[in-house]
């Protein structure tokens, strides 16, 4: 059984309300907040209907306000987790006011498929994995270097990267930061997930989520031990370029992660239907979830579409994309 969206909604007040939110991140502050599930809304003292604004976890502007929301889940049990999690997405509010650069998400959603980059990336992970508990300066150089390197040689892979940290990766980190505050214990095993999950061959792949972990990790880094963090991509244009020696063999991770996702697209093609759509972009889509093969884009939960402004359709979806570009080709709409 979930929680109670009114319960829930008072335990995770009384808990920000222990949080010093600039001390967390200079220039932070609270922001309002609601809680959702797929038919209703909890917002301060109100509860009414959700009709469809309120999709998923994130910053959004709602009666004139930035707020963060969360959807509860069936399993979600734990109110300072919870609470931590709607100070990730406050900063996600921060950064929309503060007008921080967000990343590309079609490029995102497209992100290059290079063995030899995703191998680089995931040795840049081992070393944040080591020195998020035994801090080494020539480590740290050696990923810096290795940062460096991989920007010469996918400069616009690793540009979406840069940004996907500072804002993704900004977010966790301070979300792991509140929760420290909360929940020492829940803290530590938080920062055992993020070590392991970068030490883990298969997340590499997913470059989005890739840079949560990573980006959080520079962060944490960087401050528990007095580091400058990576030069702006602009800045890099001097690093030695030279090709990365030897490395672990991602290969048969590689072939197995993106094939099961060619297979998913290719499935579910199979058994959708041809729909027509206001509009001829693709506004909005969830790009945590978002899945690609060629030029065609899987989502498993809804997308918005049209010119100027975004009508949302709820379900599964395949879009046809345009020479991988926010234009439509095509929508599919997938039976359940």
């Amino acid at each position: 059984m979930g929680m109670d969206l009114k319960e829930a909604y008072g335990e995770v007040s009384r808990r920000l309300d222990r949080l010093d939110f600039g001390m967390l991140l200079p220039g932070l502050h609270r922001y309002p907040f609601a809680l959702h599930t797929e038919a209703e809304v909890c917002l301060g003292d109100r509860n009414f209907p959700n009709e469809g604004r309120f999709l998923a976890n994130t910053a959004m502007e709602f009666e004139g306000r930035r707020m963060a929301v969360w959807r509860l889940s069936a399993t979600q049990q734990n109110y300072d987790t919870l609470a931590a999690s709607l100070v990730h997405e406050m900063c996600h509010a921060f950064q929309v006011e503060t007008k921080t650069q967000f990343p590309d998400l079609i490029f995102g959603a497209f992100y290059p498929r290079n063995l030899s980059n995703y191998t680089a990336k995931y040795v840049e992970n081992l070393l944040l994995a080591g020195l998020l508990y035994d801090f080494d300066p020539v480590k740290w150089d050696d990923l810096l270097s290795l940062r460096a390197r991989r920007l010469m040689s996918m400069p616009e892979a690793v540009r979406y990267e840069q940004l996907t940290e500072g804002i993704e990766g900004q977010a966790k980190y301070v979300e792991l930061k509140a929760l420290a505050k909360l929940s020492p214990g829940q803290h530590s095993s938080a920062l055992s997930g993020l070590a392991a999950s970068l030490k883990d061959q298969r997340t590499v792949f997913d470059a989005r989520r890739s840079c949560y972990d990573s980006g959080a990790a520079f962060l944490t880094i960087a401050e528990a031990n007095g580091r400058l963090l990576p030069a702006p991509a602009s800045e890099l244009g001097t690093a030695d370029a030279e090709p990365l020696a030897g490395g672990p063999d991602l290969s048969a991770e590689f072939q197995k992660y993106f094939a099961t996702i060619d297979a998913l697209v290719a499935g579910a093609l199979g058994r959708a239907d041809k729909v027509e759509v206001t509009g001829s972009k693709l506004l909005g889509f969830d790009p945590y979830n978002v899945r690609s093969s060629g030029n065609r884009l899987y989502h498993p939960n809804f997308i918005m579409c049209g010119d100027s402004e975004p009508q949302v359709i709820m379900g599964t979806f395949v879009t046809v994309m345009k020479e991988q570009t926010r234009e439509l080709e095509s929508v599919y709409k997938v039976r359940p």
